[in-house]
């Protein structure tokens, strides 16, 4: 397992601009073409994870609660396209699934941890995600250097109500 020099990005720092080739044909520019105030940005190990596969299915089982809040969702992995149509197939995602990240940029841009050497897959990032504010700064990242410790869409819709709270 490696992780590159770039600090872990923490609540308050700015995202990096990333831009991500979507299933459907379209580029989205991160943050700043994500449509929602609020947003979940989901990097995954790739279509033959079970532990990733679940979490997406998750978020689309919350996605009508996390939009009525004006959460976005959006995941992305190394895969190729193949693969990502594969993915979003399997979790019956209706969130944008980006494909085609390159592996030591990325996990660079976002301080995630990554295999660059795996034996039973091409390299990839390890499973990291991040709540992002209506500013495009980070609120919440959560990095795992393995195939558990992830986001859950039940925890990011309780911290976006409680934040809410506080501001009202």
């Amino acid at each position: 397992m490696a992780r590159g020099s770039t600090a872990l990005l923490d609540a308050g720092d700015a995202f990096p601009r990333l831009m991500f080739r979507v299933v459907d044909g379209s580029e989205i520019e991160v943050p700043g073409g994500l449509e929602q105030p609020w947003n979940v940005v989901l990097f995954n190990r790739g279509h033959w994870c079970p532990y990733c596969v679940a979490q997406l299915k998750s978020f689309q089982s919350g996605l009508e609660q996390l939009a009525a809040e004006g959460i976005g969702v959006i995941a992305a992995s190394v895969d190729g396209i193949d693969h990502a149509r594969e993915t979003k197939t399997r979790t019956g995602a209706t969130f944008p699934i980006a494909y085609g990240l390159p592996v030591i940029e990325t996990a660079e841009a976002i301080g995630a941890f990554y295999d660059p050497a795996p034996s039973h897959t091409a390299p990839y990032i390890q499973s990291t995600g991040f709540l992002l504010g209506p500013d495009g700064r980070v609120v919440l990242s959560v990095y795992s250097s393995s195939a558990i410790g992830r986001l859950v869409w039940q925890d990011v819709l309780a911290l976006v109500r409680y934040i809410k709270k506080l501001h009202d």
